[in-house]
């Protein structure tokens, strides 16, 4: 397919929503498979809804999952390409001025065109009515700016959310008065919950930068929104970015809305957690918590939790008692009637170095509760790393300390 060019079109309004990577990745996919181009275009012309730094944060949020970008724009730079444009159509009598603004004149005639995704999609003639393309205050309608945007920048495929299906009718007229070719159009299903309601900022966390902060790794959350509406020809689930570019077919895109499954998101992303190295996962932990972890005893650690964790931030709910330097807080309502019995007999095998396994037979005990009364002691927790690897790495005098504390 020859100069395939696709773009991403973000307004800077704060954050960096999911959904825009989303999109963004399908667009990136579609650029890389076919040796194309993919740009990022800034819509910032509407001043109101704009926040400061907000572009700033688009960026990282892009490039935190790895994406990148050929070529960079921000509308507002552009503004008199828009005037130019607009005036081209005065000129024409294809537009008129009114009320200090600029409105497009419309043929009433039935718009129609052939989505990659939805096929046949066609808009009545009564629908088809005159439109700002110029607002009074000089700034661009969205619907006439980013047609000038897609022409001058020469975008071949407009792939974007099916929520500007209704905004096409009106840019297929502004290609038209200005004697433009179309580009294919493309309309991806929206992200939905579980109840089928479309994810928000008020329901759900939506800001790619919760999603870093939260400890997921972001080649899996990418992998995660592949699989958003679209299915691997070979059934894979877990899959890297050059393999869904190698098998990109927007074809196999479905129409209805895609659940946005945060346990199938946990899932995929354990599972890049157990598939990495150890060396791999140890720097991964260490950077996330900013070095409030020891390198050494992250090394010691990730062995024992690997298998345990579904994102970095888990790390610390199960192994944070590692640091608490026999100030453990112990709730003693989850310790069991027989708890003294078992932690005194715990420390008796502790000060012989001998082996915690054999306590329980030797004094009579059921295994499950001596262990479980013994974790709950050293850690004030009821999950953790294994217990005697755990004792192993705390040390045999920094679990007597913590066990003699919660005997009193």
């Amino acid at each position: 397919m020859p100069n395939v060019r696709t773009r991403i079109a973000p307004s800077p309004t704060g954050f960096a929503h999911v959904g825009t990577a989303y999109i963004a990745l399908f667009n990136l996919a579609m650029a890389r498979k076919n040796k194309g181009k993919f740009i990022l275009r800034i819509e910032d012309t509407d001043k109101k809804r704009e926040v400061e730094g907000g572009i700033k944060v688009i960026e990282e949020g892009l490039k935190w999952l790895g994406f990148t970008w050929d070529e960079f724009y921000r509308q507002s730079d552009r503004l008199d390409v828009y005037k130019k444009y607009a005036q081209r159509l005065l000129d024409e009598d294809k537009a008129y001025e009114e009320d200090g603004g600029i409105i497009l004149r419309v043929p009433r005639e039935y718009v129609s065109w052939q989505d990659l995704i939805r096929g046949e999609i066609t808009f009545p003639k009564e629908e088809m009515k005159d439109f700002a393309i110029i607002k009074k205050d000089g700034f661009p309608t969205y619907n006439f700016a980013v047609v000038v945007d897609d022409i001058e920048m020469k975008i071949s495929h407009v792939i974007r959310a099916e929520d500007h299906i209704s905004n096409t009718p009106r840019q297929i007229t502004v290609y038209q008065a200005l004697g433009a070719a179309l580009p294919e159009f493309g309309h991806m299903p929206l992200l939905r919950n579980a109840d089928r309601s479309k994810i928000s900022k008020r329901k759900n966390p939506v800001a790619l930068s919760w999603y870093q902060q939260e400890g997921y790794l972001p080649e899996a959350l990418v992998n995660f929104l592949c699989l958003l509406g679209w299915s691997h020809p070979e059934e894979k689930e877990i899959f890297s970015f050059d393999d869904f570019v190698k098998n990109l077919d927007l074809a196999r895109v479905r129409k209805t809305g895609p659940i946005f499954d945060r346990d199938k998101l946990d899932w995929i992303n354990g599972e890049y957690i157990r598939e990495m190295k150890n060396e791999d996962l140890k720097a991964k932990i260490y950077d996330f918590f900013e070095g409030k972890y020891d390198k050494d005893l992250v090394e010691k650690l990730v062995p024992l939790v690997k298998t345990r964790i579904k994102t970095l931030k888990e790390f610390d709910s199960l192994c944070s008692f590692f640091l608490a330097t026999s100030e453990v807080e112990v709730d003693r309502k989850l310790l069991g009637r027989n708890y003294k019995k078992h932690l005194a007999a715990a420390i008796a095998a502790l000060e012989k170095n001998e082996s915690l396994d054999k306590v329980p037979q030797k004094n009579g005990f059921k295994v499950g509760d001596f262990f479980m009364d013994l974790r709950i002691a050293l850690t004030g927790q009821k999950i953790t790393p294994p217990i005697n690897e755990s004792i192993e790495i705390l040390g045999r005098e920094e679990s007597i300390k913590r066990l003699q504390k919660v005997l009193g």
